[in-house]
């Protein structure tokens, strides 16, 4: 854990291009199937709590794309506003340092400064705490916002630790479930292709039986001595 008061060599351009770029990264959060999707309570009353609990008017859960930042839920913010470009996200940092990141005043530290969330939005305060997953992959964070200078206290870490551990643990029971479910619907329409094949064969066995039938009645009419022959024929054969 660290706190930002200068310019960190983790948090250059070219790192933070890299590590956003991870391709396993990305593999993992798409495989999370939170991207997109509508805002749920059990996330909303964790943003919910961590700002009562902490004092501030923003918190988020927000998971780093790519290109850009979704809210899976967002406190304090307009329903409407579920993304924003990286050029607006701070939360983008605490993926690159995949650690706890504790910010007093945004505007005092170089890498932030900059950072149009600070510049256009009023971003001041910033306490973040990595989302990341059981084999160590960080695809967000859980943070808290200000727009004053704020001196975090240990307690605030501590809750934000927690509500970001829980968050996370959902994260991922929920992905289980979105995986068996997918599996079960995978295995069930394999079985009824099965089905679908074994009707299609079935129809065709019969078919072939009527015109096997259809042939030996042909050939019998040919030559059968009377008609008594032919009926009791096509009488079995119904």
């Amino acid at each position: 854990m660290y706190t930002t008061s200068e310019m960190s060599s983790l948090h250059t351009p070219s790192r933070t291009q890299q590590v956003l770029g991870d391709q396993r990264r990305l593999n993992t959060l798409k495989a999370m199937a939170l991207i997109d999707t509508p805002s749920e309570g059990v996330f909303d009353r964790l943003t919910r709590l961590a700002s009562h609990l902490v004092g501030t008017p923003v918190s988020l859960v927000a998971l780093i794309d790519q290109d850009r930042a979704f809210f899976k839920s967002a406190f304090g913010l307009p329903p409407e506003m579920r993304q924003m470009p990286l050029t607006h996200s701070v939360c983008k940092h605490v993926v690159v340092g995949n650690q706890p990141l504790i910010v007093r005043d945004a505007r005092e530290v170089d890498f932030l400064s900059v950072n149009a969330a600070v510049t256009d939005m009023g971003v001041v305060g910033y306490l973040g705490i990595p989302l990341m997953t059981s084999d160590g992959q960080t695809l967000g964070s859980f943070c808290v916002i200000d727009t004053v200078v704020r001196e975090w206290s240990e307690n605030d870490i501590k809750i934000m630790e927690d509500l970001a551990e829980t968050a996370m643990a959902l994260m991922e029971m929920r992905a289980q479930l979105f995986t068996q479910n997918t599996q079960s619907e995978t295995k069930l329409r394999g079985l009824m292709g099965q089905v679908v094949q074994a009707d299609t064969k079935r129809k065709e066995a019969v078919a072939a039986h009527h015109q096997f039938v259809a042939h030996i009645t042909q050939l019998v009419e040919a030559a059968a001595p009377t008609a008594d022959i032919l009926a009791a024929l096509k009488s079995e054969a119904k």
